[in-house]
């Protein structure tokens, strides 16, 4: 039985690849990621990309999918000149402490409670028709219902590792808030946030309930990845003070 990860290196450049069952359940196709590449030498770059396609072809893989620096010319280079079609770009954006944060009336903070197997129904009919940004739903040929039913999926999952949050104001869902701690705690990677779009008003109130419930955990730092498509969600970050590190362009391949 071979492995469900594995990583090729040779001198200057490596990449990392595994199997991705959470995204076959839902597109109904054998799917891997590649979540880690760097790609500095052009000979190199082609011999570790024809050994991770020879790794998922034994593996049955259909579907390959994967992120690059997009300052990673040589990288970009190779996987264009393999078969791979850029689909998406998204970015890194971070926030060191929490002070200053836009002032929302304490009337619009919706409060958040740890998601139940109850809230599920409700977090995933928001997550499928009113999400509209990520890797598979910006992929144009992946069909939008099946990408659509992944993103209600990862909802699922995330209630299910215990990350997830669900917001409450006046007594109605109105959307959610799924971040995962690091070892030491004190830094947040923000995993998926948002409203429904009947509460969009609320987004920002939402966020800010987010931010200040990691701080007063004694959390100091958070970062996230976010579309660079999805402008209203860029603009929102850049008002509640995060700052864009890197930009990754998301590629995939049929196999």
């Amino acid at each position: 039985m071979m492995p469900i990860h594995e990583t090729f290196s040779e001198a200057d450049s490596h990449v990392s690849v595994r199997l991705t069952p959470w995204d076959e359940r839902a597109l109904g196709m054998r799917t891997a990621e590649i979540n880690d590449i760097s790609l500095l030498s052009m000979p190199n770059a082609h011999k570790l990309l024809r050994q991770v396609e020879g790794w998922c072809h034994a593996q049955q893989v259909r579907y390959l999918f994967g992120r690059i620096d997009a300052r990673q010319s040589v990288g970009k280079l190779a996987l264009l000149g393999t078969g791979f079609a850029i689909v998406e770009c998204s970015l890194t954006l971070s926030r060191a402490g929490f002070a200053g944060l836009p002032p929302v009336p304490g009337s619009m903070k919706p409060s958040l409670r740890p998601s139940t197997a109850e809230d599920l129904p409700i977090l995933q009919q928001i997550a499928r028709t009113d999400f509209a940004h990520g890797r598979f739903l910006e992929d144009p040929s992946i069909d939008p219902d099946l990408a659509a039913r992944r993103t209600a999926q990862w909802i699922g999952d995330l209630i299910n590792q215990g990350l997830a949050y669900t917001a409450v104001a006046r007594g109605q869902v109105i959307g959610f808030h799924a971040e995962r701690l690091h070892t030491v705690r004190t830094h947040a990677d923000l995993i998926l946030t948002g409203t429904g779009s009947r509460y969009a008003v609320l987004a920002l109130p939402l966020w800010v309930t987010a931010l200040e419930s990691l701080a007063s955990r004694g959390v100091v730092s958070c970062s996230t990845l976010i579309s660079a498509a999805n402008t209203g969600v860029i603009n929102l970050y850049s008002r509640l003070g995060f700052h864009h590190h890197t930009t990754l362009f998301g590629f995939r391949k049929y196999l």
